[in-house]
């Protein structure tokens, strides 16, 4: 009894395993698959891992150094005894920065530019989803093409097939069989036309995955658009979340600490060095060790005009961040304006070709009853046959015009594809 319980348990859980890997792919998955496995993720971390190395660096700026040397000497025979000696010594060196003002701008700049990458990362990763989520949808209509296609060969293969039938009857002439095999002709290579365009819809998905794409995709049941689309709203949104625009930011604060640094050099240096040496003889009668503490002061009164061109290049180099991140605001403005117009040009064609489609299998309709009683020849079947697979494609494209606007917006206001995964 216990092995047939355990037998039907395994037998449970390989079904919901079978269950789990026939589920529609989600768009979810595919987002948070290209985010794991993308190498332009991963690159975009590594640049965090650089930009924080850049802060440890001039952290340094303001911490002491411990070094430790040690030499020996091997000295030339004594013409007086006759023998070989050499001598060794041990040295360690503290080294304190004690004023360095210029090591505070630096330590800035790079704070700052530790934000800003932060930042860029946060923006490539977003980008990424949405590329990833663009390729997710191409598969999505290709599918749905490809089921129209299908469908238009069937109903291609029963009208030729009672075509056929009717012209042996001598209901119909021979034209309308030729008409009927043409259109069977044309949906044949509808189909393969689909099924290719969805092969290479799948292996640019698979590209940004980094896996095989063979299942099937379910497109998301409700809209990404958020919730409003007034513009004013959505405009305060994108300023305050863009992940670009942020690091824009940051970088512009960035070089206006890094502009600061170049008039500090003029303020004088002061350091702190202390050493101990220990040597195999004598420094002193009975002393083998010797230690010194020195301060250093350095005062740069003319560096050949470096700190001045320095100074020119980096409040050039500010301007110029201050100038990309003002094109960049605006830039925002223009994106969600944009996007909120492309979207709802995109909702009316979709809801056009959502009337189309009813209209077209209205037609199909009333023709095939005409036909029937005689009343429509073969062409007017082609036609309207074509007419449908015509509209349900424009469905198909206007269904990924919806939801490539949708992205857009989501894009434009500084949002991942889906909400939930950043």
């Amino acid at each position: 009894m216990r092995l047939h319980v355990a037998f039907a348990s395994l037998l449970s859980v390989a079904l919901c395993v079978d269950l789990a890997r026939a589920a529609p792919f989600s768009l979810t998955e595919a987002v948070q698959l290209a985010l794991s496995r993308n190498e332009r993720s991963k690159i975009a971390a590594l640049d965090v891992v650089s930009a924080e190395a850049s802060v440890h660096r001039a952290r340094a700026g303001f911490l002491p150094t411990l070094s430790l040397g040690a030499s020996e000497a091997l000295k030339p025979i004594d013409a007086t005894e006759n023998r070989k000696w050499n001598s060794a010594n041990g040295t360690l060196t503290l080294n304190q920065p004690i004023v360095a003002v210029t090591a505070f701008p630096l330590y800035a700049s790079a704070k700052h530019s530790y934000d800003a990458t932060r930042y860029s990362e946060i923006d490539q990763r977003r980008q990424l989803a949405s590329d990833a989520a663009r390729s997710f949808f191409a598969v999505v209509t290709q599918q749905r093409i490809l089921v129209a296609a299908r469908s238009r060969l069937d109903r291609a293969d029963a009208t030729f097939k009672d075509t056929q039938a009717r012209a042996a009857a001598g209901l119909v002439s021979s034209n309308d069989v030729t008409r009927s095999a043409v259109d069977r002709a044309s949906s044949v290579q509808s189909l393969a036309s689909a099924e290719s365009a969805l092969e290479r819809a799948r292996l640019d998905l698979g590209y940004m995955l980094d896996m095989e794409v063979s299942d099937e995709l379910e497109s998301p049941p409700t809209t990404l658009a958020p919730f409003t689309l007034d513009i004013a709203t959505l405009l305060r949104l994108a300023v305050a979340q863009r992940p670009d625009l942020l690091a824009a930011g940051r970088s512009t604060m960035a070089a206006s600490a890094s502009a600061d640094e170049p008039e500090l050099r003029f303020v004088p240096t002061l350091n702190a060095s202390a050493q101990a040496r220990l040597q195999d003889q004598q420094v002193a009668p009975n002393r083998y060790v010797d230690s010194t503490v020195t301060f250093n002061l350095n005062w740069a009164l003319w560096d050949a005009g470096l700190r001045d061109a320095d100074s020119d290049s980096r409040h050039a180099a500010l301007r110029t961040a201050e100038l990309s991140e003002r094109a960049l605001l605006r830039r925002v403005q223009t994106d969600v304006r944009s996007a909120v117009s492309e979207l709802v040009a995109a909702r009316s064609a979709l809801d056009a070709a959502k009337d189309g489609l009813e209209q077209a299998e209205k037609s199909v309709e009333e023709t095939n009853v005409l036909y029937k009683q005689g009343l429509a020849k073969a062409i007017e079947l082609v036609d309207s046959n074509a007419s449908r697979f015509d509209a349900e494609v424009a469905l198909a494209a206007a269904q990924l015009d919806v939801r490539r606007s949708e992205l857009d917006l989501r894009d434009a206001l500084g949002l991942f594809p889906v909400d939930g995964v950043k």
